[in-house]
């Protein structure tokens, strides 16, 4: 047996294996920046200096641009003034380029000063964008595509690539509802299509499926996100909520770059409630033993009941469990370091970075290591390979709920802590602390996962216009999370477990892709540009779990380490394997660029349909129409850049929230708890939870889409507008199978998936980019994107699911219940009050007609109707950024409109007559001097319990200053003399402010949907971006 000191020795495998992966990346990161150093050596004896200032059309210097001599990689960058010196050799040629300017070369012959003008492709219309399997120039796009490029992905500093992105894209609805530490976020595109489903977009890593969260922030080079059937279609089944393709940044040709960012932050204030102490409290309480009594309580003994209650407040002892559970001072920090460079045909980018955060709670951390290589090597004029690796270990302790939502009701009188300091687990008599999690070795949440993606491309031009591209992948995801509830923490344990109990869970995910892609594009005639691909796609995943629990451990320093202390031992199992395989093309056409279409289809293939509904087809067409380049325009050219309509019709798919074994019938065979017969145990099997379905297939959306791009005065003003409609058909609906289908189970009745319900959504999203003012000395950039979004339930197979908020003709995430109508009041008429069966202070709701009663009747189930949904109808973002002379600023603002919130948190005022559990604080409540107050009466809880949830109900629109970014700029003539080429150093005010349209959600944040746990907070951040 091992020892108490061994138990860091369990599951040492893993943990080697982890360690040695780590130190072989960062021995081939290592590596990497010798060979770079080493390669970017200064010239021999016969090199030249040679200096020059870059500038555009307008005569501004551009700040940051490539000077890289051609044919090596000896490059620099220019300065905040545009000014720039290199060594190079007699007679160079240098590349300029820069990002939306024409690249260019320049000869150095009998020149040692340079006046170089750059070329603005002002309209950029030029730029590529990332689609499906390839990329296409952004005057060629016929589809739905929003870009976001590396630069507005870290405006401001996170370790989230998509809580950067909320608000900047139509149509992406992106929510953070928790603070918790290692918290993701919710994401939707375009609204939700399956009821059972993931909603969620597909993530593409570098042409692979994969993970966002997974990904460094500062590893990026773009975002694009794909909307419309059109430009999703290629990837079949996978694409039916929308795609978003990830690139990460690759080596460039040049001098090697080194770059080194590091921010460090703490939080502010939580956006939470509070529970009452001190008079308030006492107020409330007198209140409702008035309710209950007839009258007020004759002394504090009266009213308290026990003597050590009555002792403590005497004594002043009030304990705010709020201030106390949430007094951590949130932090987060993180420094991350790249390497880029190369030369004509080697390329190589290396990074490392280190994240931590602390929560709010002193019990919940996370530590997140991530190294990332990708290398590019041209081996032949028509050979092309790459490598791309991604490495990310994470070590997270997790709190609980219970905490936050345990120290609103706690009784608010007593000792918190001992003499010692150290946390009263009973802090006063019959009363336990909501910090008991807090408690030395009462409990622990530890999760440590190591995530591994490997993979690899190789690149063919054999003939003219062809290019095949065959891209191998591979992932490993690794988990071990190890619980322990020991006698005095507060945190829910499983259903099955005694008091102590631990618990281990391995689990494991391996997924494997191959794709091949052969394409090939060229112009005929000078004005007809053909394009097509032919794709092959494999996809294998795989997963396994096991998890091993015991309770009753002896002693609470074990943890969750010693299992076999305990008793009751409880092991599980799992494992679950997919299998996809994909055939798709894709056909481009376009006429002088002034007329476009586009047309693809994939065959998807999965292991867990039915047989014969297995495979389906999933095509897509649009087209496009470049107005401003007909002749009927040439007036108009003066002032319009461009004008283009496009039109995209398509089919996706979804499996519908299907697992691997969807189609069979799951059963449980029970052996030793058999049927005894004649004196022996018989085994017996036992269907449980779903019976299999012999013909379920695929969801199918068909996908209209309307856009129209527009670029005025010069693209000072530029944008798109669009217009989308999705009906989703043959839903995938979990359906209740009748008894009278002979059909029953452990838990009857059973359940079977069935393709029967449908839905529709429909939209308009806008983006508008603005340059308001370009000086050299100052500018002014305004970003505006609006998106309207109305979705429903079109059919459902047996009418309206109340048990489940589902009903036709309104959202999937409708609220259903009683609708809050204010408060009786005293000058009511006793026969009015007797008809509703309510007395003054009771809540008020709007009740129902019933048999021509107009609704004058005793509250019941039948006055409940929709309250509204939780998707908002308007989702509004807005950007302004700023520029002066070294000084940078951006403010970013965003807004939900017409969402409905059912707040957990607000349900925390029950209204009932108990010293013990307390009420939230803040709160109007009726009493008789108080007639107009919100709030029902104190003491009247346990009398209206059945409404009380409408007093949750609440607008949940706001408006949010997101985040607000001052930086500066040192001048190039400070940052150069310590060998930097660029040092910015900055502060970030995250949630500084936030309006709420209902003044009940004063002093919470109503992006988290009235969450009761883990509050979000205001954070400030600061931060430096090196440049070497």
């Amino acid at each position: 047996m091992k020892s108490f000191s061994d138990k860091t020795n369990i599951g040492t495998d893993v943990t080697l294996k982890t360690v040695y992966m780590i130190r072989f990346y960062l021995l081939l990161l290592l590596t990497g920046v010798i060979s770079v150093v080493g390669a970017t050596q200064v010239y021999g004896q016969q090199s030249r200096s040679i200096s020059g200032v870059v500038k555009n059309s307008q005569g501004e210097t551009i700040i940051g641009a490539n000077i890289v001599e051609k044919g090596t990689n000896n490059g620099t960058i220019t300065n905040v003034d545009g000014l720039f010196t290199l060594r190079v050799s007699p007679n160079a040629v240098l590349k300029v380029s820069y990002m939306g300017y024409i690249e260019q070369d320049v000869s150095t012959r009998n020149k040692s000063k340079l006046e170089i003008t750059m070329v603005e492709d002002a309209r950029l219309i030029d730029e590529v964008v990332v689609v499906g399997y390839g990329s296409v120039k952004k005057r060629d796009l016929t589809g739905a595509v929003t870009s976001v490029k590396s630069a507005e992905v870290l405006a401001a500093p996170t370790s989230n690539v998509m809580e950067a992105l909320q608000g900047k894209i139509p149509g992406m609805d992106i929510t953070k509802t928790s603070g918790q530490v290692g918290g993701e976020v919710s994401i939707l595109l375009r609204g939700s299509r399956s009821i059972y489903g993931n909603n969620e977009p597909l993530f593409i890593i570098d042409g692979i499926p994969g993970s966002y969260s997974q990904v460094n922030p500062s590893d990026i080079e773009s975002v694009d996100v794909l909307k419309d059937a059109s430009s999703t279609a290629i990837y079949g089944s996978a694409g039916a909520n929308g795609v978003v393709i990830i690139t990460t940044k690759r080596g460039k040709e040049g001098k090697a770059t080194i770059n080194f960012d590091a921010y460090y932050g703490f939080s502010g204030s939580p956006n939470y409630k509070h529970g009452m102490t001190q008079d308030e409290w006492v107020t409330y309480q007198k209140e409702a033993y008035r309710y209950k009594n007839g009258d007020f309580p004759s002394d504090m003994s009266a009213l308290l009941g026990k003597q050590a209650f009555t002792d403590a407040y005497n004594a002043g002892k009030w304990i705010d469990w709020v201030d106390e559970v949430s007094g951590n001072t949130a932090t987060t920090q993180k420094y991350s370091l790249s390497v880029s460079s190369g030369t004509e045909k080697t390329r190589i980018f290396a990074s490392t970075s280190y994240n931590r955060e602390e929560g709010l709670l002193s019990n919940e951390n996370l530590n997140r290591y991530s190294l990332r290589l990708n290398i590019d090597q041209q081996l032949f004029s028509w050979a092309k390979v790459g490598f791309t690796s991604n490495l990310v270990y994470r070590d997270l302790n997790s709190g609980v709920k219970n905490t936050f939502t345990r120290s609103l009701s706690a009784f608010p009188l007593g000792d918190a802590y001992d003499e010692e300091g150290k946390i009263n687990h009973e802090y006063i008599t019959g009363q336990y602390s909501p910090m008991g999690d807090f408690i030395e070795n009462q409990y622990a949440n530890n999760t440590r996962s190591t995530y591994l993606n490997m993979s690899g491309y190789v690149e063919l031009t054999p003939l003219k216009d062809f290019t095949f591209t065959s891209r191998i992948n591979g992932t490993l995801n690794h988990s071990r999370r190890g619980q322990y509830w020991g006698n005095q923490c507060n945190a829910n344990r499983p259903s099955y477990a005694g008091s102590p109990h631990a618990s281990i869970t391995n689990d494991n995910a391996w997924n494997y892709t191959w794709e091949n892609i052969l394409a090939y594009s060229t112009t005929l005639a000078k004005t007809h540009t053909i394009g097509g691909s032919l794709i092959t796609s494999w996809n294998k995943n795989q997963s396994e779990s096991n998890m091993a629990a015991a309770s009753g451990q002896m002693v609470d320093q074990w943890s969750f380490w010693r299992l076999t202390s305990g008793s009751s031992p409880h092991v599980e199992s799992d494992f679950a394997q997919t299998q996809k395989m994909s055939f798709a093309f894709r056909l481009n056409y376009s006429y002088k660029s002034k007329y476009l279409f586009n047309f693809s289809t994939r065959w998807d293939g999965v292991s867990q349909f039915s047989a014969g509904h297995k495979w389906d087809a999933f095509p897509a067409g649009a087209i496009a129409w470049r107005i401003s380049d007909e002749a009927f325009m040439e007036k108009a050219r003066s002032w319009l850049d461009n004008l283009k309509l496009r039109v995209s019709y398509g089919i996706t798919g979804n499996s519908g929230g299907t697992d691997a074994y969807s189609t069979t019938t799951q059963a449980y065979v029970y052996s030793a708890s058999g049927v005894s017969v004649n004196g022996k145990i018989v085994p017996f099997t036992q269907y449980s939870e779903t019976y299999g379905s012999t013909d379920l297939g695929w969801e199918k959306s068909y996908n209209w889409n309307i856009g129209l791009d527009f670029g005025i005065l010069n693209s000072r003003i530029d944008g798109s507008i669009e217009w989308f409609r999705t009906t989703t058909k043959g839903l995938l609906f979990k359906r209740i199978l009748p008894i009278t289908s002979g059909l029953t189970g452990w838990g009857s009745p059973l359940s079977i998936w069935q393709n029967i319900a449908q839905t529709s959504n429909q939209g308009v999203e806008v983006i508008l980019n603005s340059h308001n003012i370009q000086h050299k000395d100052f500018t002014w950039n305004t970003t505006l994107s609006a998106t309207w979004s109305k979705e429903k339930i079109d059919k459902l197979p047996d009418g309206d699911l109340i048990s489940e908020n589902l009903f036709t003709g309104e959202p999937i995430h409708a609220i259903y219940g009683y609708k809050y109508a204010g408060i009786w009041g005293s000058d009511t008429p006793k026969e009015t009050l007797d008809a509703y069966g309510v007395n003054p202070g009771f809540i008020k709701i709007e009740t129902v007609d019933k048999n021509g009663d107009g609704g004058v009747h005793k509250y019941s189930t039948d006055d409940r109707q929709i309250l509204g949904h939780t998707n908002p109808d308007w989702i509004i973002g807005l950007n302004n950024s700023f520029t002066y002379k070294n000084f940078d600023l951006s403010v970013f603002a965003m807004a939900r409109y017409g969402q409905t919130i059912n707040s957990d948190l607000l349900g925390y005022y029950t209204a009932e007559q108990s010293v013990t559990k307390n009420q939230l604080a803040g709160v109007d409540y009726w009493t008789e001097d108080n007639q107009g107050a919100y709030f029902p009466r104190p003491g009247t809880g346990d009398e209206q319990k059945t409404v009380y949830p409408s007093l949750r109900i609440h607008d949940g629109s706001f408006i949010k200053i997101k985040n607000i970014t001052l930086g500066y700029t040192l001048p190039a003539n400070i940052s150069r003399k310590v060998l930097m080429e660029k040092c910015r150093i900055y502060a970030t005010a995250y949630n500084p402010f936030i309006f709420v349209k209902d003044k009940q959600l004063k002093d919470t944040d109503p992006e988290t949907n009235g969450s009761d746990a883990f509050p979000t907070y205001r954070q400030f951040v600061f931060g430096v971006n090196l440049t070497f």
